[in-house]
């Protein structure tokens, strides 16, 4: 098994002192990928705009699965976790609601995969089970639970990249409601014209739906019971 990133880049090196350093590198790579879309990220073009030469580049890094990985690290730094409550819905919502808008930000973001985790994705999983804590799960629901969550946030925000959003009237929801003409589909009908006993109170939206999905999964997860606070007896 390879030598992770991370690892290998305190390991010395022969030859001269590097002009460049990960972080440098990082940068470049989001930027690039911001500009021109994933499918731009090769060895040369990041060797071109740090100014030097696709073999150079090769004394920081192995290959295009470095850079991935310094790219994910590098977006995993913009998080600012604020000091955890113990309020387990309102520390999960605060780390859910970042990573929707760095998704947005970096909408190339759920194609990196994650395997070769640096200090700030190591990080950004540490505050997540620290959220999570209250709940008092065992090891392998707390890291299904981090699994899920984060997996939710990075397809729910790919499907708010490409127009699906929670309207009667936008993306596949627009869909849905030019086709209820052509069936009899009575609860769908019931939902997107706002009438009937399935018709919620308030009108469908992305930010409400996004709660929504946080709060469905986190009862799954950490049932509101299981982070209750110890009731004291009355003597």
């Amino acid at each position: 098994m390879p030598t992770s990133l991370w690892l290998r880049s305190d390991e010395p090196k022969r030859g001269p002192r590097p002009t460049h350093t990960l972080s440098d590198i990082a940068e470049t790579c989001v930027d690039l990928v911001d500009r021109e879309g994933i499918r731009a990220l090769s060895m040369r073009r990041v060797a071109d705009a740090l100014g030097t030469s696709a073999a150079s580049l090769y004394r920081y890094v192995s290959g295009k699965d470095d850079l991935l990985a310094l790219m994910a690290d590098r977006v995993a730094g913009e998080y600012e976790f604020a000091p955890l409550t113990g309020d387990v819905r309102a520390d999960v919502l605060d780390v859910a609601e970042q990573s929707r808008a760095l998704h947005r930000k970096h909408p190339w973001l759920h194609e990196i995969p994650t395997t070769d985790m640096g200090p700030n994705t190591i990080a950004y999983l540490d505050h997540l089970i620290g959220a999570l804590a209250p709940a008092k799960l065992d090891p392998t629901a707390t890291m299904m639970g981090v699994a899920l969550l984060s997996g939710w946030v990075a397809n729910f925000a790919q499907q708010e990249s490409v127009g699906v959003v929670a309207s009667r009237s936008g993306g596949g929801a627009g869909h849905v409601a030019s086709m209820l003409a052509h069936g009899d589909y009575p609860h769908l009908a019931a939902l997107f014209t706002g009438t009937g006993p399935d018709s919620p109170a308030a009108p469908l939206d992305n930010d409400a739906a996004f709660v929504a999905g946080i709060d469905a999964m986190l009862f799954g997860i950490a049932p509101p019971d299981s982070h209750a606070q110890p009731r004291i007896p009355r003597s």
